[in-house]
């Protein structure tokens, strides 16, 4: 019998421990994974729901979760209790000389415990607000092209606002605003279809800025002191040019800092334009702008005018309005890449997608994101088969929105402490 009553708690507490070691376990893998969920649903929403505001001229506003601490515990007791029957229960030894009646009542317990704190900071400051009203910059457009998801077609319709054609005075000859509501906007996705077919895209510029006038060999010979000491800085050296009347001579130059532009890789397909493009509108890379061209029509200089994010969200309300209007209507979109050179319109029409698709009114447990604004549901249906380009748009959208979070946008105290 003692013997019994030293195995007991041992098997107990060894039982109780394997428990407790996959509950914890268990417990842990499960707050972690709906942490992913809950913070995935979390950013889909917020995208979706400023959308929608966006759609009723409503302002805009966002909320990020800069930090998450979660806590878990396991608490496990064990215990025995032996009832003893003794001989003589009056005298020691009695008490402690058990008859056949005596018995061992084991008891465990296990408690386990879980939860998450999480700060709620709003993005309303300046900070990020002047990053989300300023024009996106041709080497963010460099960054989002990188995106395997996302064609040029479905970038350049989300980032250019407007298309304008100058002349060499500076004087406008066509102009294609990026307005869904326009009548006019064909001619916009027209004109882009046959740019992005150009190969539109970003190219590193790197120029010099000038530190010492041009100066001819006997001239550099005097000033040979100060030319030493300005090619001491870092990016600045003495590169040869070419002085009045053709002769040789020498200036201090300084590297600039990179920059970006928008150009063309390969001829415009002018045919199908009102104009012809400059050759400043294409790459430095490219030939293309050499190329034997239709000079009867006017030449013009591409001003490529880039949105702001804020304007991004407004582009996409106006979508959901129009497709849910009455009469409604889908804006659609075509991958330029995988378009025939001589394809007729027919042939371009029916590769096209819609760009972006938002249901009104009804809900779905299927639905990609739903949200409900003014007692209004509005849902992203699931595009398993990517019959649009919906979701493309949404990445597009939550990179772009990423982008505008420069450090010092996210509060570093939280604006709500939810527990």
């Amino acid at each position: 019998m003692s013997r019994m009553l030293k195995l007991v708690p041992l098997l107990l507490i060894s039982v109780l421990s394997g428990c407790g070691g996959l509950t914890n376990s268990t417990s842990f893998r499960e707050m972690s994974s709906a942490y992913r969920e809950v913070l995935e649903q979390y950013a889909n929403d917020n995208v979706l729901l400023n959308i929608v505001r966006a759609s009723k001229s409503m302002p805009v506003s966002f909320l990020d979760m800069p930090s998450v601490m979660g806590s878990g515990s396991v608490n496990a007791s064990v215990g025995a209790g032996p009832t003893i029957y003794g001989v003589a229960p009056s005298s020691v030894s009695g008490f402690f000389s058990p008859i056949g009646g005596s018995s061992v009542a084991g008891n465990a317990s296990l408690g386990v415990n879980n939860s998450f704190n999480f700060t709620q900071s709003s993005l309303d400051n300046s900070s990020f607000m002047v990053s989300f009203l300023s024009d996106l910059k041709p080497g963010a457009i460099a960054s989002l092209g990188n995106s395997q998801l996302a064609t040029r077609d479905v970038l350049f319709s989300l980032a250019i606002e407007s298309i304008e054609g100058q002349d060499t005075q500076g004087k406008t000859l066509v102009k294609f605003f990026n307005d869904p509501y326009s009548p006019k906007f064909v001619d916009f996705q027209r004109t882009l279809f046959n740019l992005v077919r150009a190969g539109i895209t970003v190219e590193q510029t790197q120029g010099m800025m000038p530190v010492s006038a041009p100066m001819d060999a006997e001239t550099a010979n005097r000033s040979l002191q100060g030319i030493a000491t300005a090619t001491s800085i870092p990016g600045t050296a003495l590169v040869p040019v070419k002085l009045a009347g053709g002769r040789d001579g020498f200036q201090v130059m300084r590297m600039m800092p990179p920059d970006a532009r928008i150009c063309l890789q390969q001829q415009a397909a002018d045919e199908q334009l009102s104009f012809r493009v400059a050759q400043s509108a294409y790459c430095k890379s490219s030939k293309a702008g050499s190329a034997v061209v239709d000079k009867s029509k006017p030449e013009v200089t591409l001003i490529i005018k880039l949105r702001s994010v804020r304007n991004v969200f407004e582009f996409l309300g106006a979508l959901v309005n129009i497709q849910n209007a009455p009469d409604g209507r889908v804006i659609r979109v075509v991958d330029s890449d995988k378009i025939a050179a001589n394809s007729n319109i027919e042939e371009i029409y029916a590769k096209s997608k819609p760009l972006f698709l938002v249901n009104k009114g009804t809900s779905s447990s299927n639905a990609l994101m739903s949200v409900t604004y003014q007692g209004t549901s509005y849902s992203v249906p699931r595009d398993d088969n990517n019959d649009t380009y919906t979701n493309q748009v949404l990445v597009m959208l939550s990179q772009m929105l990423t982008l505008t979070k420069v450090p010092g946008s996210i509060p570093l105290s939280p604006a709500v402490l939810i527990k």
